[in-house]
């Protein structure tokens, strides 16, 4: 339960930070050459160079739009989830819903690993090292997580 919990947390966090950069990109072209705020933040935790950070930057934005209509999918099966399991006494649907909420879940984990994948050549094996330090505490995303009861 804590795992599928830190999953959902990690997924929400990850859609979280794909919204934003979906977001940037649909600013104006003198808007989208600023780094993003966490992108800051984490070139400089990090310490990446000019290069790294770019190459980073585009790797987030390759695919935002798809992430972002991902996230909205899965926070709509989400929402219709709990009001089914609220209001209907249909297992069949509620059990069809559960089902499309842990397939999109299950996708999300699979773009994210994907976005990992890439990410990784990118840096030094210290900078990886730090990153996944960071992905561990919550990193920028860190004020979405929740002290297990």
């Amino acid at each position: 339960m804590r795992w599928t919990r830190a999953l959902i947390a990690g997924t929400l966090a990850l859609a979280a930070g794909v919204t934003t950069v979906a977001s940037a990109a649909q600013s104006s072209p003198a808007q989208t050459q600023q780094p993003l705020r966490w992108e800051s933040r984490l070139k400089q935790q990090l310490g990446l160079s000019d290069q790294q950070a770019q190459a980073l930057h585009e790797v987030y934005q390759r695919d935002a739009d798809a992430k972002r209509q991902h996230w909205q999918q899965l926070h709509q099966a989400q929402t219709e989830l709990r009001h089914l399991a609220l209001t209907s006494n249909d297992n069949q649907a509620i059990q069809a819903k559960q089902d499309e909420v842990q397939r999109l879940m299950a996708q999300s984990v699979q773009m994210r690993t994907s976005t990992l994948r890439q990410v990784a050549p990118i840096l030094t094996p210290d900078q990886r090292e730090k990153l996944a330090q960071l992905m561990e505490r919550g990193g920028h995303h860190g004020r979405h997580r929740r002290q297990a009861s």
